[in-house]
């Protein structure tokens, strides 16, 4: 389904949204963005624990329509401000704000049909089919770079900042550290190549579970830059971005301040 820009910014994508204009913002010009409006301040945080950015840098001035409460509303700023920025941990010993914010950020919703980028990156996960899923991958895209590296739990909390709840985060954390994963940047063979279709028909022919699904590939630009620069750094993904994506910026900007109402 394809949905209008205004959805982006609703309380499940706003986090996502905020994430990809401040990235983009980054990576197109020379002024991060400012006084962008979230519906919580555990959206501003995950932008930023996403990007490893803190707050400062990332999208200064960003404000909250309606923090979850005082307490964690402050937690959740000071964890987004430090540098890097902070993870709070498995989220079961704070106040229920975190957990209900997570429940928002997985509940299932309307599609949003983000702008397309010529960039993405796979993780090809532990016990995967790694030479079926890549050929299946290089039918769409055009292998940039590979690696090989195994993840660190810091590492599985930075691609999945909304995993909360102490059994969910540890058998997520226990999955994707058990052995190597292969790590592909990757480059679309064909304009409009969507991520997310590519990445369901891989696991649709390699079979999955809700956990063990084999491949993480993100469905949405901000994420794609943040994979990027997480496994890879911000030079190497400014130097990609200057080469495959500089000319669609401005298409993907203006639909992230249509998204989060920038002026």
């Amino acid at each position: 389904m394809t949905s209008c820009p205004g959805d982006a910014g609703s309380a499940k994508h706003a986090a996502r949204t905020l994430l990809g204009y401040a990235l983009e913002c980054r990576l197109a010009g020379p002024a991060a963005p400012e006084g962008m409006l979230v519906p919580s301040a555990w959206d501003a945080w995950w932008a930023c624990y996403r990007a490893g950015l803190p707050l400062s840098q990332l999208a200064p001035g960003t404000r909250t329509a309606s923090p979850a409460c005082g307490s964690c509303g402050e937690l959740a700023l000071q964890l987004a401000e430090a540098s890097p920025p902070r993870h709070p941990g498995t989220g079961d010993e704070a106040c229920g704000c975190l957990l209900s914010w997570a429940k928002v950020m997985r509940s299932p919703a309307a599609a949003v049909q983000w702008p397309a980028t010529a960039l993405s990156l796979a993780l090809l996960k532990p016990g995967a089919p790694a030479g079926l899923i890549t050929s299946r991958l290089r039918q769409a895209y055009e292998v940039l770079g590979e690696s090989g590296q195994t993840l660190t739990a810091a590492a599985t909390r930075r691609l999945y900042p909304e995993a909360y709840g102490a059994d969910f985060v540890g058998q997520r954390d226990a999955y994707l550290t058990s052995a190597p994963v292969r790590i592909l940047i990757l480059r679309a063979r064909r304009p409009g190549t969507r991520a997310n279709a590519v990445k369901e028909q891989v696991r649709a022919d390699t079979g999955k579970d809700k956990l063990r699904n084999h491949l993480h590939m993100p469905d949405n630009p901000g994420e794609s830059f943040a994979d990027i620069a997480q496994f890879a750094g911000y030079p190497q993904l400014r130097g990609l971005f200057e080469e495959h994506e500089r000319d669609g910026s401005t298409e993907r900007l203006a639909f992230y301040r249509a998204a989060l109402g920038v002026g």
